[in-house]
């Protein structure tokens, strides 16, 4: 059984503020990730480049499991931190995005088209560090991505976000209160890491992008910009642009890769405890967890 094409946009831009692109991001050969490197910190340029490396090495694997990435995102961990400690500071940056366990395959048909085709496996990872995010669209029979189907798949690594999830605080007043860009944490950091993993449904639209996207443009509008490009390189600059009209505050990277329609109608996502693979858990254990 071969699955539907995988199809992918994508794009970074300044902005309109700042004076150099912290952010970097690979999308290639079944890795899809995000990086963002960070502004109060050193060289958070060079901080998301040298994630990104590692996981465009990680793309070269034909297959690869959470122990795989788990392995690469220590690897960013310890060069970001050796970074830091060479600059004589703090160095970091946020990951999210995509890991499909087999890379698609390349298919050339009698009219020298070139597709790309990932095999018959049911789930992927999202993987999350920091306050970067994964969204993910239904994407009907048509080709048409639903607006109305917009969820966020990560959760963000801030203060912001740790005091709603401690019911204490209302989201509105921390909202008001906690600026948003106060992460918990990054690639880098000397206190470590505690990634995010978790399985989700190889079907859809997954929309993967910095803080420049989300600061600026709220979900609903994202989520009707997509609707109305089904094509993912045109819906990845049509949010890029909304980003920008809307202040362009921050660095902005946006991919969108579409996956095709769910025949049956339903999509999960469910967070992975540490270290549980795709292959070793069951449908049942996801129902029990699903997001």
């Amino acid at each position: 059984m071969i699955r539907s094409p995988i199809n992918v946009g994508f794009g970074t831009d300044i902005g309109k503020r700042r004076k150099n692109n912290q952010d970097s991001f690979f999308a290639e050969n079944g890795v899809y990730v995000v990086c963002d490197g960070m502004g109060g910190g050193v060289a958070g340029e060079r901080a998301s480049r040298l994630t990104v490396d590692r996981f465009a090495a990680l793309s070269v694997k034909p297959f690869r499991t959470a122990y795989d990435t788990s392995l690469t995102l220590n690897d960013a961990q310890q060069a970001v931190l050796k970074l830091g400690t060479e600059l004589k500071g703090v160095s970091g940056t946020t990951v999210t995005g995509v890991i499909m366990p087999s890379s698609p395959f390349r298919i050339d048909d009698s009219n020298h088209e070139v597709t790309f085709r990932h095999m018959p496996s049911d789930r992927w990872y999202v993987i999350n560090v920091g306050d970067s995010r994964t969204y993910h669209m239904k994407i009907r029979l048509d080709g048409v991505p639903t607006a109305e189907s917009l969820s966020q798949i990560t959760k963000d690594h801030s203060e912001r976000q740790k005091a709603i999830d401690s019911g204490v605080v209302p989201p509105q007043i921390a909202n008001a209160a906690i600026p948003r860009n106060i992460i918990t944490q990054c690639i880098g950091s000397p206190d470590g890491i505690a990634p995010d993993f978790f399985a989700v449904n190889a079907s859809g639209r997954f929309i993967i992008c910095s803080d420049g996207l989300y600061s600026e443009v709220e979900d609903a509008r994202i989520g009707a910009i997509a609707q109305a490009n089904p094509d993912p390189q045109q819906a990845a600059d049509a949010l890029m642009a909304a980003a920008l009209d809307a202040g362009g505050h921050d660095n902005v990277t946006v991919i969108v890769l579409d996956a095709g329609p769910d025949a049956t109608g339903c999509w999960e996502a469910s967070k992975l405890a540490k270290g549980e693979e795709l292959e070793a858990i069951s449908d049942t254990t996801l129902d029990g967890r699903r997001t």
